[in-house]
């Protein structure tokens, strides 16, 4: 009697540690959250597995055992030619997961899209302190950042620079006393993806735009105190030291000058790096969130901490520059978004809370999640209708013997499934493929330029594996040397009849500037 007389007295106590578990842990934000990050997977679904997630497997399988590559293995139009893995650490995340197969690629790009849909979040949230308002702005960034949930070492490059931006959100409201943790993440950003420069901008950027308090036109300048500069300059000088701390020293470090400054093929050719175009949806949705933005601010007249208005219209120029960065500029424009729509959403009100459904819609969120992964088929249809997975089985079943000339988009997948039997033109690495002249060659043989069947028989190309539909697909058939030997809906696999037998330039011989540096750097 007595032991059950204490455990009817402790049973309230019990009920209220519940209760405050519930309404901390799913409390309204937390349930937004987790509807975000339900989203993000959705939107994640129709990008899966991008081009270059194939050879980025291929290289943190490499390294995972131990051998950090120098030189290219994997064609046979510059083999050898120097070449080191920039984005390892992300390439051996990504190659970890797929030991676990789709299952575990699908796993790891849920969970890279729903955090960085959620941190964005949070950092709306933190900027506008109001978390209706932060969620219908993340929403609204949703429409755009599911071109971006790709599984590509970038997407944890924009993961950690909303780690940094939470932290310096965090640092300015008093919330956090310290940034000693902001180096240990630039070691781990270098070794990922070359956003971290980007991060040392956005950096400088806070630092800069508090050396003074002012108010002029709507802008408002905030001043760090003597201390807080202090102690940011240390924090920054102190990453900037950790930054050749890579298998590769300093050289990962320099990587974001070189593909400014010495690619200019990649750069002018590769899609993602395009000028931001008003032809694309992107392009329309982007104006008509900037016009929005004027309007709103000659109708209700808003102020703008000189932080965020310079890092949008620093995010804004590098969009325009090119369609990669657009990404960078939604970091900033979603929190603006949020801070003009709080001045019309009620805030939250923890009294109203239900944490009970929130918990249950919570779960059924992430039941919904589970259930697709664990349907492989589901997995596996939006890939199949990518890629030349029936060409590639016929290849492993019927492999030429000649070299093969390969769609762009298609390298990093020849390279995972074929790797060694069959060596690739080209592949997603564009960088030392435009400094061996590869990557030219490549371009005037798929526009048909004049000279383009000379470089076919330069390379000794014996075989083309093309998109069935492509221009230089439709020329080939036209030509009574070249035989289809393969072909599908997606695919077309042509044969030539006879090779012409020329010896293949030798990496040596190339002997443009830019592969000359590239070289020398390689060496020290």
């Amino acid at each position: 009697m007595p032991a059950m007389n204490s455990a009817v007295t402790n049973l309230p106590g019990q009920r209220t540690v519940t209760t405050d578990f519930l309404r901390r842990w799913m409390s309204f934000p937390v349930f937004l959250g987790a509807l975000l990050a339900g989203g993000a997977c959705v939107a994640a679904h129709f990008r899966f597995v991008d081009p270059d997630t194939w050879w980025h497997i291929r290289i943190g399988e490499m390294i995972l055992q131990r051998h950090f590559p120098t030189a290219d293995p994997y064609s046979f139009t510059a083999p050898g030619a120097p070449w080191i893995a920039y984005e390892w650490f992300g390439e051996v995340v990504i190659a970890f997961a797929a030991r676990y197969g789709f299952t575990g690629l699908a796993a790891l790009q849920f969970i890279w899209a729903s955090s960085l849909t959620v941190l964005l979040f949070y950092f709306s949230f933190l900027r506008s302190k109001n978390v209706k308002a932060a969620f219908l702005a993340t929403v609204f960034a949703l429409v755009m950042l599911g071109a971006f949930f790709t599984l590509r070492p970038q997407v944890l490059g924009y993961i950690f620079m909303l780690i940094m931006l939470v932290g310096l959100e965090r640092y300015r409201q008093g919330i956090s006393h310290s940034l000693w943790w902001l180096p240990a993440l630039f070691l781990i950003w270098v070794n990922t993806h070359g956003t971290f420069f980007l991060g040392l901008g956005v950096f400088g950027i806070y630092w800069l735009t508090g050396l003074a308090n002012f108010s002029y036109g709507g802008i408002y300048g905030e001043k760090w105190s003597p201390e807080q500069r202090l102690h940011m300059l240390q924090v920054a000088l102190l990453s900037v030291v950790l930054l050749p701390f890579t298998p590769y020293g300093t050289r990962l470090a320099t990587y974001p000058f070189q593909m400014a400054f010495m690619q200019p093929l990649n750069v002018s050719s590769v899609i993602e790096w395009q000028p931001l175009s008003f032809a694309l949806p992107f392009g329309k949705i982007m104006m008509i969130a900037l016009l929005l933005l004027v309007v709103a601010q000659v109708l209700f007249r808003l102020s703008h901490s000189f932080t965020s208005f310079v890092l949008l219209m620093a995010g804004a120029f590098a969009a325009y520059a090119h369609i990669r960065f657009l990404l960078f500029f939604l970091l900033f424009l979603t929190p603006k978004i949020a801070e003009i729509l709080a001045r019309w959403i009620p805030e939250y009100e923890p009294a109203k809370d239900k944490p009970a459904l929130n918990l249950i819609i919570a779960l059924c969120i992430l039941a919904g999640a589970v259930h697709y992964l664990s349907n492989p088929s589901r997995l596996t249809t939006p890939f199949l209708d990518s890629y030349p997975v029936k060409a590639v089985d016929y290849l492993r079943d019927h492999p030429v013997s000649v070299p093969m000339l390969n769609e762009y988009g298609w390298g990093g997948y020849l390279i995972h499934e074929l790797y060694p039997q069959q060596r690739v033109f080209i592949d997603g690495r564009a960088d030392f493929y435009e400094y061996a002249g590869v990557f030219g060659d490549y371009l005037d043989i798929m526009h048909i330029e004049p000279n383009a069947f000379r470089l076919l028989d330069r390379y000794n190309i014996g075989a083309c594996l093309l998109p069935r539909k492509s221009t230089l697909a439709t020329v080939l058939g036209q030509l009574p040397e070249w035989k289809v030997a393969y072909s599908d809906d997606i695919a077309v696999l042509y044969v030539r009849d006879r090779v012409p037998n020329r010896a293949l330039r030798p990496v040596s011989s190339l002997n443009t500037p830019e592969w000359r540096t590239v070289a020398l750097a390689s060496q020290r």
